[in-house]
C-alpha cells in the first residue's frame, strides 16, 4: 500500500475522529503475546445478566495490518449490543507497534480471538454457533481468513476448537497480499455465508476486484451479496463520524443479513439521524 494512499485511508476511516466513540462495557484478555495482553472491547447486550447464551459478534478494524485502533469500531458494537449480540472489537498485533509480519500475525491472532470466545464459552455466555465475523479494509482481511485459511494458527488455544464462523461480513476489504493468505485465492466450497460492501469510488480497491471474488465465491456455490456504495471510497462504511449514511445503509443491510441465517431475530432497530439523508437506489446497487 503507498503512502499516499495510506494517509487516505486513515482519514477516510475516521482514524482520527472521535465524534461518535461509545465506551466498552468491558474488556477481555483473550492472548498474551511477548509480555503483551491483547484484548476485545466488549459491548454486552441489556439483558445480558439472564442465564442464556448470546449470538456473538467479532470486529477487526483497519489500517494496514500498521496501525489502527478497535475503537473504529464502537459504533457498530454498540448497535450489535442492542440487538442482542455480545459485540468485540479486537486488539490485535500491527506492523508499526508490535514488529511482527504481517498478515500472518494479525492472521493468528484473529484466529486467537475465536477460539479464545468459544473456549470460555459458558462462563462468556457466548453462542458457539452464532459467531460472526466482520472487518475493514485490512480487517476485512482478517474477517474472511478465519472461514477461508485454515492452515494459519497459533498455538495458544487447542486447534480442535474451532475458529471458522457462521457469517462473514466485509467492508471494502484489502485483500493485497501474499496469495497463500488472500481470501481471493482461497475460495472453495463450503465456507461461511458472506456480505460485502464495495466502494464503487475507492481508490484502492477497484470495484471489478469484489465483483470478481463476490464471483468466484457463487461459481463454488457459496452464499454471498454484494452492495455497492457508488459514491464510497474507502472506509465508507466506516460509523465513528454519525453523519455518514453509508453507516446506517450497511448496518441494516448487514442485520437483515443475519436474520436471514438464523442468527439474529426480528427486524432490524437502526434510525438515521433527523438532519441525515438515507442511503437510495440512485446512491446504491445489489450485485446479484
Amino acid at each position: 500500500m503507498n503512502k499516499l494512499f495510506f494517509v487516505m485511508f486513515l482519514i477516510s476511516s475516521g482514524l482520527f475522529a472521535k465524534v461518535n466513540n461509545p465506551s466498552p462495557d468491558a474488556f477481555w484478555t483473550y492472548k498474551k503475546v511477548e509480555g503483551k495482553e491483547l484484548k476485545l472491547s466488549v459491548f454486552l447486550p441489556s439483558d445480558y445478566k439472564q442465564e442464556k447464551n448470546f449470538p456473538t459478534i467479532v470486529i477487526f478494524h483497519g489500517g494496514s495490518w500498521r496501525v489502527g485502533d478497535p475503537n473504529m469500531h464502537y459504533a457498530d458494537c454498540k448497535y450489535w449490543a442492542s440487538r442482542g449480540m455480545v459485540a468485540v472489537s479486537v486488539s490485535y498485533r500491527l506492523k508499526d507497534r508490535d514488529n511482527v509480519e504481517v498478515p500472518l500475525e494479525c492472521m493468528k491472532d484473529a484466529k486467537s480471538a475465536l477460539r479464545y470466545l468459544r473456549e470460555n464459552a459458558k462462563k462468556l455466555k457466548i453462542d458457539v454457533n452464532k459467531v460472526v465475523v466482520a472487518g475493514g479494509s485490512a480487517g476485512g482481511q482478517l474477517a474472511a481468513s478465519t472461514g477461508m485459511i485454515p492452515k494459519v494458527n497459533d498455538s495458544e488455544y487447542d486447534l480442535a476448537i474451532s475458529a471458522k464462523p457462521q457469517a462473514i461480513i466485509l467492508y471494502n476489504p484489502w485483500f493485497k497480499c501474499a496469495k497463500e493468505l488472500s481470501p481471493t485465492s482461497n475460495v472453495v466450497k463450503d465456507l461461511p455465508p458472506m456480505i460485502i460492501f464495495a466502494g464503487g469510488k475507492d481508490p484502492a480497491i477497484p470495484l471489478e476486484e469484489m465483483v470478481d471474488f463476490h464471483k468466484s465465491m457463487k461459481e463454488e456455490g457459496n452464499q454471498t451479496e454484494l452492495y455497492i456504495g457508488k459514491k464510497g471510497k474507502h472506509g465508507f462504511c466506516n460509523g465513528r463520524n454519525p453523519h455518514n449514511p453509508f453507516f446506517y445503509w450497511s448496518i441494516k443491510l448487514a442485520d437483515d443479513f443475519l436474520v436471514k441465517q438464523g442468527i439474529l431475530t426480528g427486524k432490524a432497530t437502526v434510525k438515521y439521524p433527523k438532519n441525515v439523508k438515507a442511503i437510495n437506489e440512485v446512491d446504491s446497487a445489489y450485485y446479484p
